[in-house]
């Protein structure tokens, strides 16, 4: 990652996310013995609270953003071994214990690696260069990448379909049971009721095309609606279904996008 303009850069929280992954923080020296109101230098004791709170953040209320490619030159998991040794590395060096005082430091990225840009690197190029004919401002991207709008776990998007098929033959049940007591006549008003209804629909479909958002989209659409100004009269339904598609075509690719 490069910054080009100090001045105008803008971070989203992945982007953050990634660069204090890959750097972690130094722990302070120990304290000399009988030492009282000691202050390491430099005091980063600060810093490192800071960097404890936003991985938390994002573990607790963005948990979206690890789901997105790949953020780190190596695995996550190879990455905190690494940090582990590092600090490991620090605390026998200021350790009076000769016996580890020979230990290697821990083998760090070469400069080359460092500056590689990462899976996620490229997903956020591909999402702002295919998000351009929309017209949408820096502010307006940056926040449907810190929101992940329209990226929907599975297991959620499963639970919520069966949901709403367990509402959907509660209420198939009841129209039964009241078409029963009540005799024919009502069955066949709900019988012509439905044909309209059904006429309806099928001239609206014919007419929309293959642009109409999915039921699961209008969640996201709603959201949009607070991060797009004017989203009503700048998009249509079929530009969201299109925006909505590159989400989850560059950001929701996961596993699949680490591998390119």
């Amino acid at each position: 990652m490069r910054i080009v303009d100090p001045q105008s850069a803008v971070l989203s929280n992945i982007e953050v996310l990634a660069y204090l992954t890959a750097n972690p923080p130094r722990r302070p020296p120990n304290p000399p013995p009988n030492s009282r109101h000691w202050v390491p230098s430099p005091d980063l004791r600060d810093h490192n609270t800071v960097v404890k709170e936003i991985h938390n953040y994002v573990s607790r209320l963005s948990p979206h953003l690890q789901s997105y490619p790949q953020y780190t030159h190596i695995p996550l998991a190879e990455l905190e071994a690494q940090a582990q040794a590092q600090a490991n590395y620090h605390n026998n060096s200021n350790s009076n214990n000769k016996d580890t005082a020979a230990s290697a430091p821990p083998t760090l990225l070469p400069p080359k690696l460092l500056n590689k840009p990462t899976p996620v690197d490229h997903a956020l190029r591909d999402l702002v260069t295919r998000l351009q004919p929309y017209g949408l401002t820096k502010g307006e991207v940056l926040m449907i990448v810190n929101l992940g709008i329209g990226l929907i776990p599975a297991a959620a998007a499963e639970e919520g379909e069966g949901e709403e098929g367990e509402e959907y033959e509660e209420v198939v049940v009841e129209e039964e049971e009241g078409g029963e007591g009540e005799g024919g006549q009502q069955l066949e008003e709900m019988e012509v009721d439905d044909g309209a209804t059904n006429g309806a629909q099928d001239a609206d479909n014919g007419g929309a095309g293959s642009g109409e958002l999915a039921e699961e989209d209008y969640g996201a659409m709603a959201l949009l609606d607070t991060v797009i100004e004017e989203r009503e009269e700048r998009l249509s339904e079929a530009d969201v279904a299109g925006i909505l598609t590159i989400i989850r075509e560059t950001l929701g690719g996961g596993a699949a996008a680490a591998a390119r």
